[in-house]
């Protein structure tokens, strides 16, 4: 795992479940897009992005786009 998705996983944010924001960009220099995913896929978290950012909600609950 990268120092970027450990930072990532392990930030104070992420282990109370609530919302880490990257820039895509941030993500390609430091680690690779399919390095974050698979992390995600393997905690049971999601990501969405918006504009040139990835969303990442740390924690399992379902995610619905309301408007």
């Amino acid at each position: 795992m990268s120092a970027c998705v450990r930072q990532m996983s392990q930030s104070p944010i992420a282990k109370r479940g609530g919302v880490v924001r990257r820039k895509i960009t941030s993500i390609d220099m430091f680690a690779s897009r399919a390095e974050v995913k698979a992390e995600c896929t393997k905690r049971g978290y999601h990501i969405v992005q918006h504009g040139d950012q990835w969303l990442v909600f740390c924690d399992k609950a379902s995610v619905k786009i309301i408007a």
